[in-house]
């Protein structure tokens, strides 16, 4: 779990089968606690789905934490202290996108057509969550318990990840990257707009500067 170039994340990547990885990137701020990662690392054993999953140097250096980092684990995934997300968000063998929901990654996922499993963590991002799971119809929520702490357990983890990560024909997934589809070609055009009213402007600019 040492430094990896992008190089290597993006190897890995291409290695694996369309839709299958999920990406998980829970913001550079906000520190999980041991307790919430463990819970999450019995997500991904239990679900076996290929992963990329990007944790803070400091978190992939403490002793305590690389208890839970197994042989196991190690061979299911790749753990990076960072990534291209817009590269990694656009490649083909993306499934979801485990994410705090700010609004860069927000945005960057609509606009890569990639469902998320939402986890708002503070500030807008519960906003955010609540946008791409009851409005735009791209993700589903992770419940946190209710016993005071907010912990994710790992069986609504691997409950969220099968459902986004669902390809039966009449599954739960399959309806939701309808919706994908959708968004992201709104996305594009509302960018592509936009792109050519700046490039308008900057010409009337320039021409009248003459």
């Amino acid at each position: 779990m040492g430094q990896q170039t992008q190089e290597d994340y993006i190897k890995w990547l291409n290695s694996k089968s369309d839709s299958s990885v999920v990406y998980i990137a829970l913001g550079s701020i906000s520190k999980l606690s041991n307790k919430q990662t463990k819970e999450i690392v019995g997500a991904l054993l239990e679900c076996s789905y290929p992963f990329l999953w990007v944790l803070s140097m400091d978190d992939i250096q403490d002793e305590n934490l690389s208890l839970y980092f197994g042989d196991e684990l190690q061979v299911q995934g790749k753990i990076v202290p960072w990534c291209s997300q817009v590269e990694v968000l656009s490649h083909r063998s993306v499934g979801c996108f485990v994410t705090h929901c700010g609004w860069n990654s927000t945005i960057e996922s609509v606009t890569a057509g990639v469902l998320t499993v939402a986890w708002p963590l503070w500030a807008d991002q519960a906003t955010n969550a609540k946008l791409m799971e009851d409005v735009w119809e791209l993700g589903v929520r992770v419940k946190k318990s209710s016993d005071g702490e907010g912990l994710a357990e790992g069986k609504e983890i691997a409950r969220c990840l099968r459902m986004v990560m669902d390809m039966e024909d009449h599954g739960r997934g399959k309806q939701l990257r309808i919706k994908a589809r959708k968004w992201q070609r709104l996305a594009m055009e509302a960018a592509n707009g936009s792109y050519m009213n700046i490039k308008a402007f900057v010409n009337k600019v320039c021409y009248q500067a003459k």
